[in-house]
């Protein structure tokens, strides 16, 4: 998909047609046409498309994705190269704001999901004005103070995947709650109410997180980066290695994993949850061409909604 991209050069604004084409796995190269200095218009845009689509064919190769077709592949990289341009032309107030937004919705969503009962708002004022509701559970309160704290570890950790990563994060996700052995790999066995899936017996645990581990080091630079992360997330829902906060857990790894690639972080809707546990559902069968298309169009509206979206015309 070709789009028209606004470069800046000395506070004057400059008109371009681009479009993202990959030369290789996770190697991707922009080929533009200049538009001019003005806005174009549709029969500019129609004409540049059709030069575009030429030039493009010179370097484009056959999808080598395991399970993302071209075309999204081709539109989170058109997502991915907006959002870096974007963060660099907002002032950095613009930014913490937008980042503060963010950290409340996700923590709303991903603990909603769970059976937290606090609203959206009642996130926010716990979150962002630091109140504490009437009637509020200290539970559902302290969920929320540590999707917080996850999210700001997240972004300070400079490491990768592993065994020490994961129990650091189920920690701070079950703090101060119920959860007796938060942070620590299960030595019980556990059932998922309302699943089929039953998960590994714990004497299996520490096995199939090794797998894990080992197949995340194989595949890290193999797979393009929504796959990686949407099937370590799958993987360590399946596995479900802690007493609680395991679905919390994965969708935090699988946004750590998006945000060290650079790509936009995203939550799952709570309102899309019945989708998001049919395509688990996908994963837990080794399907994860469906799986990875559910997931993609579970939040691609919300990439897109970003600010940092620009005009899109199809090719």
């Amino acid at each position: 998909m070709a789009y028209v991209e606004i470069i800046k050069r000395n506070k004057k604004e400059y008109f371009y047609l681009t479009k993202n084409i990959r030369l290789g796995l996770n190697k991707w190269k922009k080929v533009r046409i200049y538009l001019g200095d003005k806005q174009p218009t549709k029969e500019e845009l129609a004409k540049s498309a059709k030069k575009i689509e030429v030039e493009s064919h010179k370097f484009i190769k056959k999808s080598g994705y395991a399970y993302l077709s071209e075309h999204d592949a081709e539109t989170l990289q058109d997502l991915k190269e907006g959002y870096k341009e974007w963060l660099k032309q907002i002032p950095k107030s613009v930014r913490e704001k937008l980042n503060e937004d963010f950290v409340i919705r996700f923590t709303y969503h991903t603990n909603a999901i769970e059976g937290n009962r606090l609203t959206l708002r009642q996130t926010a004022l716990i979150l962002k004005d630091k109140v504490i509701p009437s009637g509020v559970r200290a539970e559902d309160y302290n969920e929320a103070i540590n999707g917080k704290e996850c999210l700001e570890y997240l972004k300070s950790y400079n490491g990768d995947l592993n065994k020490h990563f994961l129990e650091k994060i189920n920690g701070i996700l079950t703090k101060n709650t119920d959860v007796v052995y938060g942070g620590r790999v299960r030595f019980f066995n556990v059932q998922i109410h309302g699943s089929n899936h039953l998960p590994p017996k714990h004497e299996e645990v520490k096995k199939h997180l090794l797998n894990l581990f080992k197949w995340y080091n194989t595949n890290k630079n193999k797979l393009h980066p929504f796959e990686l992360a949407a099937i370590t997330h799958a993987r360590i829902a399946w596995i479900h290695p802690f007493e609680d906060g395991n679905g919390r857990t994965s969708r935090a790894v699988m946004n750590f994993i998006l945000m060290k690639k650079g790509y936009p972080m995203f939550f799952i809707p709570f309102e899309k949850r019945e989708s998001y546990y049919q395509a688990i559902e996908k994963a837990d069968k080794n399907n994860y061409k469906s799986y990875i298309a559910e997931m993609l169009d579970l939040i691609i509206d919300q990439i897109r909604s970003y600010g940092h979206k620009e005009s899109k015309i199809k090719t």
